[in-house]
This record gives C-alpha cells, sequence and structure tokens, in this order.
C-alpha cells in the first residue's frame, strides 16, 4: 500500500493557502538589528501542466533558433569617395553581414519538428511541479507582515522510489522586506536551482529544501563598496542586499484535504541565525 503522502506526489493536485515566516530564516537580515515578519500566499501545483508548459515552451525556442541558425557568418566592408550637393568630398562605407547555412529546408524542418516533440513531452510530463509564492504587508487584509515580492520554482521528479523522493529544477524571485523599528530594507533576489529531498511516511513527510542561488555563492565574503538606501513608503532606508542559499528542513501533513507545514530554517548557519516557517492550505 502507498502511504497517503506518497500518492500525492505521484497525482496531480492544488494547493492554495498561506505561509508566515520569521526569524532569521531565508529574509533574515544580515545586519544583526533585527529581521522581518514575512508573510503571504503560496500555491502549489504537482502533476499539472504549468512546469511542463514553461520548460516546454523554452526547449521549444531554443530548438527553433537552433535550427533557424546559419552555420557560418562573415562581414566585408567596402568604402569610396562622392562628392555631396554642397560640394564637398566624403567617403561612404558599406557594411555588408552574410550568413550562409548548407542545410536544407528539409533538414530545418526535422529539426524543428523534432524540437516540438521534445517540447510536447515536456508539457505532458506529470512528475512535475510548481511552487508561487507572494508576499505581502496586507496579509488577509490587515496590516501584517513586513514583506512584498514573490518566488515562484519549477520542479522536476529527479528520483523517486519506495524510501525517498529527489527533485530539482530552477527558480526566480524577488522580495524586499522592512525590518521593523530599523530603517533596513533588506532585499533579496533569487535566480538559482532549488532541490528537495523528501521522505514520505504515511499522510505525513519530512522535506530538506536547499534554493542554491547563484547570486550567493560567495557566501557573503563579498561585501558592496558603497552602502545603498531607498525611499521607501516616505522613509529613506539603508537597503541590506542579502544573497542567501537557505536549508529548510520542515514536517508537512497530508490530512485529507489539507496540508500543514512547519520548519526550521536558515541562511547562513555559520553565523547561528534560525528562523522558522509555517504553511496551511487546502488541497484540491
Amino acid at each position: 500500500m502507498q502511504s497517503h503522502a506518497y500518492s500525492g506526489f505521484r497525482w496531480p493536485g492544488y494547493t492554495v493557502g498561506a505561509s508566515i515566516r520569521g526569524g532569521g530564516g531565508m529574509f533574515g537580515s544580515s545586519l544583526g538589528q533585527g529581521n522581518p515578519l514575512v508573510t503571504g500566499y503560496r500555491f502549489v501545483e504537482r502533476g499539472g501542466f504549468i512546469s511542463g508548459f514553461v520548460v516546454g515552451g523554452i526547449f521549444y525556442l531554443l530548438g527553433a533558433t537552433a535550427a533557424s541558425m546559419p552555420d557560418s557568418t562573415s562581414v566585408s566592408t567596402s568604402s569610396y569617395v562622392r562628392t555631396n550637393a554642397s560640394g564637398q568630398t566624403e567617403r561612404v562605407t558599406t557594411t555588408t553581414y552574410t550568413a550562409t547555412s548548407t542545410r536544407s529546408a528539409a533538414e530545418r524542418e526535422a529539426a524543428l519538428a523534432a524540437a516540438e516533440e521534445s517540447a510536447k513531452g515536456l508539457v505532458a510530463y506529470r512528475q512535475q511541479s510548481f511552487e508561487l509564492d507572494v508576499f505581502t504587508r496586507k496579509w488577509f487584509g490587515a496590516d501584517l507582515g513586513d514583506a512584498r515580492g514573490y518566488r515562484m520554482n519549477f520542479l522536476f521528479t529527479v528520483y523517486t522510489g519506495k524510501r525517498f523522493i529527489l527533485e530539482g529544477g530552477f527558480g526566480f524571485g524577488d522580495v524586499s522586506a522592512i525590518v521593523p523599528g530599523k530603517d533596513i530594507l533588506v532585499e533579496e533576489k533569487y535566480v538559482g536551482i532549488p532541490v528537495r529531498f523528501i521522505v514520505p511516511w504515511g499522510p505525513f513527510y519530512a522535506q530538506a529544501a536547499v534554493d542554491l542561488n547563484f547570486r550567493g555563492l560567495d557566501f557573503g565574503l563579498l561585501a558592496d563598496d558603497e552602502i545603498e538606501t531607498r525611499e521607501v513608503d516616505g522613509r529613506r532606508m539603508r537597503v541590506d542586499p542579502v544573497r542567501p542559499i537557505p536549508l529548510t528542513i520542515s514536517v508537512n501533513a497530508m490530512l485529507w484535504r489539507l496540508h500543514l507545514s512547519v520548519g526550521v530554517e536558515t541562511a547562513r548557519p555559520w553565523t547561528g541565525q534560525f528562523g522558522y516557517v509555517a504553511t496551511a492550505g487546502a488541497r484540491f
């Protein structure tokens, strides 16, 4: 018998809910003067079409570009002297770009057809998921929360077995958050590779999540030479450009139509900064 959590990863499903983060986790300030409270809404799609559609579309565009590219290019210039209407002598230079393709029209069409079939396969692939977090300072209509922005991940199953599931993909995002009581604006720009290690057990599963942010590969060793400031809501704030590579360890429960999660996360474990994350959503 497959566990309820394991089945939830193998069959199409959607989760819509809310999330809250606090402490020195993913969006914790690196200045040691407090941390923002991050609230928002969360949408998760498993076995749907969003990730496959996006990746398949990108793959098709790349294939179409490769199929239409010439095999070689050359640049030549020529010039001549002429007399203009004012009686002045001027030199006119002409630059000619030449593209040469040795492939026939049938070969280019075959390459396009191969790219199209591959893209269709990615769109139809159902072992994938999509995660979208939208952060707001107006959480359910209340002034609760210090962050604005979004974060999204496109994930594909790398390995699935009876004991654990491994997922990987790509993601990007842009989040800014105000540290309460301080003129500090935490800014996180994310472009990277998310990795998920999942262990299902009955209606529960444990998950270790790492988001390898390409903008944070210096591990905080490189500091900006100048301090950036920005005006936010009429206040001049210092920008804290964090580039975390967060690790989140969470326990999740899939109870009937509910998906509950609580975990601990850190972006800078070597400094002792840890935070918490909790989410609750409805599955359908």
